[in-house]
Order: structure tokens, then C-alpha cells, then sequence
């Protein structure tokens, strides 16, 4: 038994299947595949967190079908189950259980050929959707249709045994098409499958029937089901009651995984943010969960990131057993860690949702941890010592300097860190100090320990210098100095110089934020970036006392590009009760003394109203005046995160792990120069899992 977790570090059986643990990892969409195929990467990822004593069991998740969800693998055409069986013997091989969650889901209903308009997204009643900035209605299955669903599912199911899964989980929850059968909110029809309870659960159990048949008696078969669709016509915890009692009664289950959150009206629930309080489904599954009676229940509750909370749970009785993907993402070794006493090791999932936003910019990943959806790559076993132990200079203490000291300590060199201000951080650091945003401040607090721990010379308060840096005499030197807000108020929307910018009574976000200005009166905030820093003095200046004018030229304070990460909802929320006065499409055309003239972006109308101050959180400049000055006196110069050019959070960390992970290598990029223009490393391609990688 376990000393400090006797409940999560205990075996459990869902059915035919026996696990180590109770702790697994969530299915959540990824774009580890190739077409319908699994990556080898999505192997890697998966077993890096079952390794070593981990999670007990993985749930990734499936397309029903391949014409179904795009970025999710399909066991559907038999001639992907040689990569699927490359996936399971993998996490077989590294200790773990493997069951995969089968959905069709309308937000992506997949394609008709590769670059063809949309195929039609396929529910038991015309529905409309919208996700992504694009709508669309559903098409009312008909008979036909709905048998070859089942079909498809049992086929899936066949194919995913014969692959070697140990299991399926059904997804009838978040708006799926499952979950619209059975919501009297969606489901609008008037035959068999529509109407009372019995005739809304048919569809379901017809396909907990066919997977079942398709799986054998040795496949696992369970279902992820929303406890309470908190929408005006649908059904609540007492339908959900019944709808899983019924189903256990029935022996249709060998488990059933609680949650809640419709997709798209309330994804801000299924992928909770730092602003929504821990465990959100905790109350919905506690209604729900007599009804399984002695069928185990699952659940991820709502961010979990402390493995005491999980323990309390089953002890509560809540579930048998805890999952989630978020924190796993952030920290693969989350379960092993907790396992052997060394959670001081375990990064703390900042629930900033990139890992889903990234889509929007292109990418894959998580915001602090760079190594995770590389693991082949970059995982716990690859920190080896480099082959030329090196003396190596950071410049700059954010995210991306810190990163970079911490993989380069790691792999055995010796390391310098200088940080101009007081405390490690850099903007991520500022971003904590706004209001509602503490979290944020968690992996500023890891990234300080490991380097505390890992024996990194922290330099504080220094703002260094070119000299001082050559002093160390370094063989490598990475400059992460940031960057900082454009004087003149340059942006996307007026990339110029901002007539009257240099009046004294006009302010950028660091006197804010550092200098601890505090104007009154009528203060305008103008904000191109649509994130934190605008958003937040905004609200800062607004519950101290001054009349906040926020001004953007976009539709909404929170631009586009960030709203697929659901903190939206919170952040204008928390403007208009500070009092905040939102002015969106409008920018500014000239300041004056105590006046500014906007200007309204589609008209080109104007307007003249007086000011008391004005805030330019406008576009960001990197700030790689050292950088320059070093450029040929070391052997290699990198320069990274928003002091190579001002973007998100991510690329930051990301860039500080590639660098730092070449120094003291040999036949490698020296300068950001060599590594752009440079040829592809073979081995970061990503190959199906049944493809032979030579290594």
C-alpha cells in the first residue's frame, strides 16, 4: 500500500481488464497522426506518461470512422491496424493498459477527399453549429445511415481488438453524436429513435452492443457521458441518473467515465481555465454516481493537478478512479513522480488551454512544456550528457531563458544566468501579478526550483552587458532578453509611430505593471495584443477609482487568435464588473495634450474626447541589442523567445529546450541563421507507427 496515496496507487478492474492504478490518461484531440494512421509520436507521448510505474491506463482518442474527426487516428480501415498494433505493444511494453474512446463528432466531420469542402456533419436532427468562427448545420441521419453508423462502430471496435487495445469508451458526451441522441435538446425526432428516454437511448445502445460484439469478451466496454447538459431544454443530473442506471442494469457497462461541458456553448467547462474553480464536474458526478452501483465510474473531475485531490475523491467515493490530460501534458511524469515521493519534481499545469489553442497558430504542444508531443525526442530519457561539457551564458530570466539553463544544466553544463530584474519571471511573472491570474505564477515557481535545484548560477538585478558576458568566457551563450512595448504605439492596426506618443501624460504597460503608475480620471487603455497585459491594467486602473476606456480596433477585447483557449468569457467578464467601458473596431488617430482623436476602423469617422492618460499596450519590440554586440565573438549564439521576434508564450520554452539541446554537439547550428536555413534533422519527421524508423 501506498504511504501517502494507498487509494490511487491500488489495482482496479474495468471488466475483463485488470490495471496497476487508478489514475489514467484522458482522451483529448491531438495531430499525431498521419492521415487515419497513429504517429510514432503519439506512442511516444502516450508511453511516456505509462512508463516507469505511471498512469495505468491511456484513453486516446479515435475517429469512429476516417471520414470522421480529422485529427484523430482511425481504426476503422483494416489496413491501419498494423500501426495501431504498434501503438498498444508499445504501451503494453512500457506497463500500461490501452482503450480507446470512439467518437464522430460535429465539430469536424471530415472531408470527402483530402482539400474538398466539408462532408456533411451527420446527428439525429438539424442542428446549428458554429466553432472556429465557421457555421454549419448537422444532417438528420436517416435509417440507412444510422445502421451504417453502428456498423462502422462495430467494425471499429473488431479491428481495434485485433490491434490489441484493451478496450473501447463510446463518447456520449460534449456534443457528440452519441450525446445528441440523447438530448432532448438536440434531438428533435419523431421515430424510433427520437422522443421518450427508451427511444433517445437506442442509439447508444445499440452501439454499446456492437462494440461489444466486435470486441470480444476480453474487450473492455464503457462509455464517457455528460452528467448535465446546463443548457435551457436539455436534460439535467436526474435524466443522467436514470440513463446510466439503466445501461448498468442492463450489463452494457464495464465502466462509465463522468463529465460535463457541451462543445461549443460550453467548452470554457470541458477545458476549464485558471479562471474557473478546481474540479467544476465534482458536483455533477456526485449526483450521478449511485447510479452505477458496483459498475466502476471515472472521472477527470474538472484540473486536477495534485494527486491528493485525486486520492480524496475515491476516498470520497466520488469515482474509483482519476484521470486528466492537461496536467499529464504538462508534466508526463505526473503519476510516477507522486509514485515515488518526488512531486517537487512536477510542473503544475497553467490551464492557458495552448495545448488546444495551438491549432489556431499551426502547431502542437504545451505552452511550458516544450518536450511534451516530442517526447521520442525530447523526453525524461533523452537528457544524456552532452559529448563536450560546455560553459554556457542565458541573458534574460522568462520562460525561455529559464528553459534554456534548465536543459542545458541538465545535460551537464555550467550555467549562468543573468536577469536584469529582481525576480525570475520576465512577462509570464507580470501576466501573475494581474488580477485573477495567480496561476499563471506556478511554472515561474517550478522553472525557479529546478534551477535552484540543478545548481544554475542565478544572477539577479544585473542588467548585463556584452563585456560582462564574455567575461564568463562562455562557449555558447543564449540571449532571451524579451522584448517591450513599442514607445511610439506601433501595431497591426497602424504599424507607425502614433503622433503625440512622447506627451508626458502617455504611458506604456511597464510603468504599469513595474513603475507602479496608477492614473485616475479618464484613462484610455489602447490594446492591439487582445490578451493579458492590456486587458488586465484595464481592470487595474478601473477598480482603483479611474473612468477605463478600452479601446481596440477588433470586435472583441480578446482578439481572435486567443479565443480558442475559452478564457475569453472570464476576462470580459471581470472588465465590464470592474467598470470597465469596452469601445471595440475604434483606434487612435492622435494624441494631444490632455485629448485623444479616435477614429472608427470601418467609417473613418472621428472623434475628439479628453483625456486624463493614455496606455499604449500596442505591439511588442524584441529587445536583442546584446545579441548583436556578441554576434561573432562566441562559438554559438542563439537568440530566442520574444527577443528573436515577439509571439506567444510557447515559442519561447520551445526554443529555449531546441538550442539549449545543441550546445556541445558536434556538426550542429551554431546561430539561428545555421538553424533556419539549415536542412531538416531526420529524426524529428514524423512516420506512422507502423513505419520502420531508422534511428
Amino acid at each position: 500500500m501506498h504511504p501517502k496515496y494507498p487509494n490511487v496507487f491500488s489495482p482496479i478492474r474495468l471488466g475483463p481488464v485488470e490495471l496497476p492504478n487508478r489514475y489514467f490518461f484522458a482522451p483529448h484531440g491531438s495531430a499525431l497522426s498521419a492521415g487515419s494512421k497513429p504517429l510514432d509520436d503519439l506512442t511516444a507521448y502516450s508511453a511516456e506518461r505509462v512508463r516507469d510505474g505511471g498512469c495505468g491506463l491511456v484513453v486516446v482518442a479515435l475517429a469512429i470512422h476516417e471520414r470522421g474527426r480529422t485529427r484523430q487516428p482511425s481504426p476503422h480501415p483494416s489496413e491501419n491496424i498494423a500501426a495501431f498494433r504498434a501503438m498498444t505493444e508499445g504501451i503494453h511494453a512500457a506497463g500500461g493498459k490501452i482503450f480507446g474512446e470512439t467518437l464522430y463528432h460535429w465539430g469536424g466531420a471530415g472531408f470527402w477527399q483530402p482539400l474538398s469542402p466539408p462532408a456533411p456533419a451527420f446527428g439525429p436532427s438539424v442542428r446549428h453549429f458554429a466553432y472556429g468562427g465557421r457555421g454549419w448545420s448537422t444532417r438528420a441521419m436517416n435509417r440507412e445511415e444510422i445502421a451504417a453508423m453502428i456498423g462502422a462502430m462495430r467494425d471499429t471496435a473488431a479491428h481495434m481488438a485485433e490491434a490489441g487495445f484493451d478496450g473501447i469508451m463510446l463518447h456520449a458526451s460534449h456534443a457528440a453524436l452519441i450525446a445528441q441522441f440523447l438530448s432532448p435538446y438536440f434531438n428533435e425526432r419523431t421515430d424510433e429513435y427520437g422522443g421518450s428516454l427508451e427511444n433517445r437511448m437506442r442509439f447508444l445502445v445499440e452501439a454499446l452492443q456492437a462494440v461489444r460484439e466486435g470486441g470480444g469478451a476480453q474487450f473492455a466496454v464503457g462509455m464517457r457521458f455528460n452528467c448535465d447538459e446546463q443548457v435551457e431544454g436539455g436534460y439535467g443530473t436526474d435524466t443522467a441518473f436514470e440513463i446510466v442506471r439503466l445501461l448498468c442494469e442492463r450489463g452494457l457497462l464495464d465502466y462509465v467515465d463522468l463529465d460535463v461541458g457541451l462543445e461549443p456553448q460550453q467548452f470554457h467547462h470541458g477545458m476549464p481555465t485558471g479562471f474557473e474553480p478546481k474540479q467544476y464536474y465534482r458536483p455533477f458526478v456526485e449526483k450521478v454516481r449511485a447510479a452505477a452501483g458496483k459498475v466502476p465510474v471515472l472521472s477527470v473531475l474538472g484540473n486536477i493537478t495534485d494527486m491528493a485531490d485525486a486520492d480524496a475523491a475515491i476516498v470520497a467515493g466520488v469515482c474509483d478512479m482519476v484521470g486528466s490530460a492537461r496536467q499529464l501534458i504538462a508534466e508526463p511524469r505526473f503519476v510516477q513522480n507522486a509514485g515515488s515521493g518526488q512531486e517537487h519534481l512536477n510542473r503544475t499545469c497553467i490551464a492557458c488551454n495552448w495545448c488546444t489553442a495551438a491549432g489556431g497558430d499551426g502547431a502542437q504542444g504545451c505552452a511550458i512544456n516544450p518536450a511534451s508531443y516530442r517526447d521520442r525526442l525530447w523526453g525524461e530519457d533523452s537528457f544524456t550528457p552532452a559529448p563536450k561539457i560546455c560553459k554556457v551564458v542565458i541573458v534574460g530570466g522568462g520562460p525561455g531563458g529559464m528553459e534554456a539553463a534548465r536543459v542545458a544544466a541538465r545535460r551537464g553544463h555550467a550555467v549562468t544566468l543573468f536577469e536584469s530584474r529582481a525576480r525570475l519571471g520576465g512577462a509570464l511573472s507580470l501576466w501573475a501579478d494581474l488580477p485573477g491570474r495567480e496561476h499563471y505564477g506556478t511554472a515561474v515557481d517550478w522553472w525557479a526550483r529546478e534551477l535552484a535545484r540543478l545548481g544554475v548560477d542565478v544572477r539577479l538585478g544585473i542588467e548585463a552587458t556584452a563585456e560582462e558576458v564574455l567575461a564568463e568566457a562562455p562557449d555558447a551563450v543564449i540571449v532571451a532578453s524579451g522584448a517591450c512595448y513599442s514607445r511610439g504605439g506601433r501595431s497591426i492596426t497602424r504599424d507607425a509611430d502614433i503622433p503625440g506618443h512622447d506627451l508626458p501624460f502617455v504611458l506604456r504597460p511597464e510603468e504599469v505593471l513595474l513603475g507602479g503608475a496608477r492614473p485616475g480620471g479618464k484613462v484610455f487603455v489602447f490594446d492591439a495584443e487582445g490578451y493579458h497585459t492590456g486587458t488586465g491594467i484595464a481592470e487595474i486602473l478601473a477598480s482603483s477609482g479611474a473612468d477605463v476606456q478600452f479601446i481596440t480596433a477588433s470586435y472583441s477585447p480578446v482578439s481572435n487568435r486567443n479565443t480558442d483557449n475559452w478564457e475569453e468569457r472570464y476576462i470580459v467578464r471581470r472588465m465590464k464588473e470592474s467598470g470597465v467601458r469596452l469601445r471595440p473596431s475604434t483606434w487612435l488617430r492622435k494624441i494631444e495634450p490632455g485629448a485623444v482623436t479616435l477614429f472608427d476602423i470601418h467609417t473613418e469617422a472621428e472623434s475628439r474626447e479628453p483625456a486624463a492618460a493614455v496606455i499604449l499596450a500596442t505591439a511588442r519590440m524584441p529587445i536583442d541589442g546584446i545579441a548583436r554586440e556578441l554576434e561573432g565573438k562566441v562559438a554559438q549564439l542563439f537568440t530566442i523567445g520574444d527577443a528573436l521576434a515577439a509571439r506567444m508564450l510557447a515559442a519561447a520554452p520551445y526554443e529555449g529546450q531546441k538550442f539549449a539541446r545543441l550546445i556541445g554537439e558536434t556538426g550542429v547550428p551554431a546561430s539561428i541563421a545555421q538553424a533556419w536555413f539549415g536542412p531538416d534533422d531526420p529524426a524529428t519527421m514524423m512516420l506512422p507507427a507502423d513505419f520502420p524508423r531508422t534511428r
